[in-house]
């Protein structure tokens, strides 16, 4: 291995908004000069960042010698001068920190305000922040805890390497950026210098929700990557997930890009166990059509053996001008053959992922993806079962009509497929002999723009196609397909009877969240009563409302926003963190309010 050395300095002079990478920089003991002396804030001093207000990253900042240019997409550029902050002093939060700030100019804080779409002022730490933190042993600027953090490229190699996304620098908000040595090296270094300055590694940097904001975009990523796949090697028992290492200067003075890393003091490493599976990955064995602009796709993998139930869907990465893009498509394939896995891909307007499938994946191509996961699918066979889809969401219904074929439990089966005309129908072939083998399988097509002389359905899905299907009410019905159809589609059979708990509906994202029609609830939080909604999580009501819940991640991985649930009923996602407050709090109903969403009136205790 290579001697370690400094490849890149990053700045963030404005918390949470874009960073500047620079090739010197000089090293303060409250951490590099111009690095987070801004922040944004709350009229009452609490701070503003990314993790709720993902678009900040998007905020670009450039430095000069009379204070900050701050720009924002289709927005006019503001010059902020130290020679017009008004100074006057402020009570300003960050984390349980609570210190003296000062506030710079009415322009700026407009300005912000206009961006976050709520009002906020920018700060200033001053020449000398006003900060100590008895941990650090000296002052420390807008910085989370600490005041600089390094991480390895191998690192981030490492992490990309087990990730079904790629990752940059710029995710983690580093200030040094090390080349040379292992993965994680950086965990093993106790003191080290650059240059003059001798530096101490305190402690493992525990990574929250704004790692997964895409900084291109300013949005979170849906697959909540790289945190899923950081828990699973980089997580102690508590759920907490930790990248990079918090470091401290002992003296000041100057470092460059280039500068050597010399170790003068080792440390034990943390020890994470190593959950990750070997690497999946897919060859392309077949294709053929299956309908017009519809196409299947037969893989074979790496794995002997691939586990999923009926509906569930696969991550396949894929080449983009953007890089490679990691897209959702459900398995047409039955877990009942498990030597093959298919999807089944439709052209869509504008649909840059699903027609490069269609026009250039050819048998003998290969991609990586990620073993099958998701929330919809078939488990209760012994049920009557109605299947509902349009388009591409007849694949998880087909994936399901084969696996109770196979199993011989196609014995009282409504399977409804809307799309447009009979060269649309899919798998028309292979359906209709099911049907003919099946007494209990009933076959319905429904066709928006029928041809002369078709003899099926016709239209959109509507009341009189409901009223067709014999025991609605006792049936587990599967809908899948447009927003559209799926929404009409609840609308008409909950009308019809159906109790809410028999319906499921799939909408190819990896956070479903609770698709519930939304309805005012009232949580009440240590008494005080906030009128909220079964749409959003508690911690962003409660914070909408004025009222504070510690948080930390925001992620389900660290449980400081645990709250216990006194009455009421939430939907409360399998987060890492809940393992260990149920042994933590074993009488006690722990949730987390960060990623619980409530759906009726709730009580809730800190």
């Amino acid at each position: 291995m290579s001697e370690p050395v400094v490849s890149q300095l990053n700045i963030y002079p404005v918390k949470s908004l874009k960073g500047i990478s620079i090739s010197s920089a000089w090293v303060e003991k409250q951490g590099i000069l111009f690095d987070r002396r801004f922040m944004l804030a709350k009229l009452d001093g609490s701070m503003v960042t990314a993790r709720k207000y993902p678009h900040m990253v998007n905020v670009v900042v450039a430095l000069t010698s009379e204070g900050i240019i701050c720009s924002y997409p289709n927005k006019k550029p503001i010059h902020i001068r130290y020679c017009d902050f008004s100074m006057q002093e402020v009570s300003t939060t960050v984390w349980s920190d609570t210190f003296t700030a000062y506030a710079t100019t009415r322009q700026a804080s407009e300005w912000f305000s206009d961006i976050v779409r709520e009002p906020v002022s920018l700060l200033f730490t001053g020449k000398e922040s006003q900060r100590y933190r008895e941990k650090v042993g000296n002052a420390v600027s807008f910085a989370d805890g600490y005041p600089l953090l390094v991480i390895s490229q191998g690192s981030l190699d490492e992490l990309n390497r087990s990730s079904s996304e790629q990752h940059s620098m710029a995710q983690f908000r580093t200030n040094i950026v090390v080349e040379g040595g292992e993965p994680f090296v950086e965990d093993s270094w106790k003191t080290i210098q650059i240059g003059e300055i001798i530096f101490n590694l305190v402690k493992p940097c525990e990574r929250c929700i704004l790692t997964t904001v895409d900084v291109e975009k300013g949005a979170f990523r849906p697959s909540k990557e790289p945190l899923k796949t950081l828990s699973t090697f980089r997580a102690n028992e508590s759920g907490g997930v930790f990248f990079g290492q918090n470091m401290v200067a002992m003296n000041e003075g100057m470092i460059q890009a280039g500068d050597k890393i010399t170790v003068l003091e080792y440390k034990e490493k943390e020890q994470y166990r190593d959950n990750r599976v070997a690497p999946f990955h897919l060859t392309c064995v077949d294709r053929y059509d299956v309908a017009k602009d519809f196409v299947t796709f037969s893989f074979t993998s790496n794995h002997p053996e691939v586990l999923y139930k009926p509906g569930q869907y696969i991550a396949i990465d894929v080449p983009h001008s953007n890089g490679i893009v990691t897209r959702h498509y459900t398995l047409s394939s039955s877990p009942s053959r498990p030597d093959r896995l298919a999807i089944s891909v439709k052209r869509v307007a504008d649909g840059q992922i699903s027609n490069w499938l269609l026009d250039e994946v050819a048998v003998g191509d290969s991609f990586n993806a990620q073993l099958p996961d998701g929330d919809f699918y078939l488990d209760d066979v012994s049920k009557p079962i109605l299947l509902l889809s349009a388009g591409s969401g007849v694949t998880p219904m087909l994936s399901m009509v084969r696996y109770l074929a196979d199993i011989n439990r196609l014995n009282d089966v409504v399977f409804y497929h809307q799309c447009r005309s009979e060269d649309d129908i899919p798998y028309a072939s292979e359906l209709n002999q099911l049907q003919q083998l099946h007494s209990g399988f009933t076959v319905i097509w429904s066709l928006t723009q029928p041809q002369q002389g078709w003899n099926g359905q016709k239209g959109r899905l509507s009341l009189s196609h409901i009223k067709q299907i014999d025991r609605l009410t006792e049936r587990e019905v599967f809908v899948c397909g447009p927003d559209g159809f799926m929404q009409k589609a609840k609308s008409l059979l909950l009308k019809k009877g159906l109790p809410e708990d028999q319906y499921h509906q799939e909408n190819f994202t990896l956070n479903i969240g609770n698709q519930a029609a939304e309805k005012a609830v009232q949580i009440d939080i240590n008494g005080v009563l906030v009128k909220g909604n079964n749409q959003q999580t508690i911690l962003e009501q409660a914070e909408n409302n004025g009222v504070s819940i510690p948080n930390s991640c925001r992620a389900g991985l660290c449980g400081a926003c645990r709250v216990n649930l006194i009455s009421g009923n939430v939907i409360q996602p399998d987060v890492p963190a809940l393992s260990a407050l149920k042994t933590a709090y074993p009488e006690n109903n722990m949730v987390l309010a960060c990623c619980c969403v409530p759906t009726e009136d709730v009580k809730i205790t800190q």
